[in-house]
C-alpha cells in the first residue's frame, strides 16, 4: 500500500501537467476543475489495477465515489460551457502573474491541485487498503447515509444553480431560492458531508485514522480558502449579495432568519 500511495501520488501530478499542457494555448485554466472529480475514481479503480485487494465493499465504495465523480465532472462542464471567458479566479491570477502566468500556473494551479487531490483522497486510500474479508459496521452504514445525503445536497443545489445561470441571472442576480434559501452555498455543504460520510465508511472497514484526514482537509480548504475567495468576488460583483449574505448562513443550511436584516451571517 506504501508504495501505491507514492504511485497515486504519480499518477495524479502526470495527469494534471497533462491538463495543465492542453491548458496553454486555450489560455483557460479553468479546465482544471474537470479532473476534480474523476481524479479521485482514478485513484481508486488504479488501486485496484495495481493489486490492491478487491471485495464487494470495496467496490461498492469505488463505485460510490466514482458516482460522485461523473456527477460533478458534468456540472462543472457545464458551468464551464455557459462562462464567456476564463473562470474569474483565474483570470484574475493569469492578469496578475503577467506574461510568466503560462508557466508559473503549473505549479501554482495544476501541481497544488494535484497534491490536494491527493490528500483529500485519503479515504479511497484507505478503502484500497482495507482488508478483503472487511465488511461495514453501523458506523460504516451511517458514512454511506451521510454520503448519499451529501450527493443528493449537492446535486439539488447545482442544478438549481445551473438552471439559474442558464436564465442569465447569475451575473446579476442572486439565487436566493430552494436550497440556497437557507445557505450561501449549500453545495459546498453537500461536498463535505459526503466526504465525511465516504471518511467514515473508510475508516470503519480499514480501521486507519487517516482516512479522516482528507474529509478534514477538504472542509478546510472550502471554509478558508474557497469560501472567502468567493463571497468576496460575490459581493464585489452583485449588489444584492450584502444584504442576501446578512440573512443567509454562510454553509450550514439553517432556516433563513426573517427578521433579521442587518449584521453578519454565521
Amino acid at each position: 500500500m506504501d508504495s501505491f500511495l507514492v504511485t497515486s501520488l504519480v499518477l495524479t501530478i502526470l495527469a494534471f501537467t497533462a491538463i495543465w499542457l492542453i491548458h496553454v494555448p486555450l489560455r483557460d485554466a479553468g479546465i482544471v476543475d474537470y479532473y476534480w472529480g474523476p481524479g479521485f475514481a482514478v485513484v481508486g479503480w488504479a488501486g485496484l489495477a495495481f493489486g490492491a485487494e478487491a471485495s464487494a465493499m470495496k467496490l461498492l465504495l469505488i463505485a460510490a465515489v466514482s458516482v460522485w465523480s461523473v456527477r460533478l465532472a458534468a456540472q462543472l462542464i457545464m458551468r464551464h460551457r455557459l462562462m464567456p471567458e476564463e473562470d474569474a479566479r483565474y483570470a484574475s491570477m493569469r492578469r496578475a502573474g503577467g506574461p510568466q502566468w503560462w508557466w508559473q500556473s503549473l505549479y501554482k494551479v495544476f501541481w497544488l491541485q494535484a497534491v490536494i487531490l491527493w490528500i483529500v483522497a485519503t479515504p479511497v486510500h484507505a478503502i484500497l487498503a482495507a482488508p478483503a474479508s472487511a465488511v461495514l459496521t453501523h458506523a460504516g452504514e451511517f458514512g454511506l447515509f451521510l454520503f448519499v445525503i451529501g450527493l443528493l445536497i449537492e446535486t439539488v443545489a447545482d442544478w438549481q444553480l445551473y438552471r439559474h445561470r442558464r436564465q442569465g441571472k447569475s451575473g446579476r442576480e442572486t439565487l436566493t431560492g430552494g436550497l440556497w434559501a437557507y445557505s450561501r452555498h449549500p453545495n459546498y455543504f453537500g461536498e463535505i458531508l459526503l466526504w465525511f460520510g465516504i471518511g467514515l465508511a473508510a475508516y470503519d472497514l480499514s480501521g486507519l485514522w487517516w482516512a479522516l484526514a482528507g474529509p478534514v482537509v477538504l472542509a478546510l480548504v472550502i471554509r478558508f480558502v474557497s469560501l472567502p475567495l468567493t463571497e468576496k468576488h460575490l459581493i464585489a460583483s452583485r449588489a444584492d449579495y450584502a444584504a442576501y449574505a446578512a440573512r443567509t448562513p454562510v454553509l450550514s443550511p439553517l432556516p433563513r432568519a426573517r427578521t433579521l436584516t442587518t449584521g453578519p451571517a454565521e
